[in-house]
Formats: C-alpha cells, structure tokens, sequence
C-alpha cells in the first residue's frame, strides 16, 4: 500500500518497478484529495509523475491482471470520481481500478 502524503508519484513508480511482478498480489494507492484540488503547482509539476505511474499500473494490469486499489477516507465521498480521473485517467475511463471508502 502507497500512502501519498504530498503530490510526488515518482517514487510510486520507482519502488514498483524493483518488486518481481510475480511477487505483487495488490497494489493500493491512498490518494491526497485534498493535496491536489489546493495546489496550484498541480498541473506544472506533478501531472507527468501520475501519468507515468499510471502507465507503468496499466502495463502491470494487462501482463499482470493486477487491479489497482484506490483509497479514499470517509467523507470525501463528492468529486471522487473526478478526482480518480484527474489523477489517473486511463485506469479510470477503463475501469480498472477499484474503489475503496474508509
């Protein structure tokens, strides 16, 4: 599981990229909701990292079948699919992550 704190995907990427695919059996990203709709840097800085961590999680689902979690806490249930979307939207418009309110 992947607690992002801030807007910085590159380490996600990073990480998963030394783990044995045959050794990944889930894969969960608690997102930072609240981190991207305040910051204004979001599309100048921070855009290309979610993209290629979701290039790299769309490979891992067609070699893979592995289906991504996406976490949110309980409450910040409105725009949560928008936010998904934004962060990653690909993996939305197919379908493929998984949602998860806590």
């Amino acid at each position: 599981m992947f607690r992002c704190g801030g807007l910085c995907a590159e380490w996600i990427s990073k990480t998963i990229h030394t783990v044995e695919p045959k050794n990944l059996h889930r894969l969960s990203l608690e997102l930072p909701r609240h981190a991207m709709t305040e910051d204004p840097t979001w599309e100048a800085v921070h855009r290309r990292e979610w993209l290629d961590l979701e290039s790299l999680l769309v490979q891992f689902w067609a070699s893979h079948s592995l289906r991504p979690k996406v976490i949110y806490t309980a409450g910040e249930e409105k725009g949560v699919k928008d936010d998904m979307a934004t962060f990653l939207p690909e993996l939305t418009r197919r379908g493929i992550i998984d949602l998860e309110l806590i």
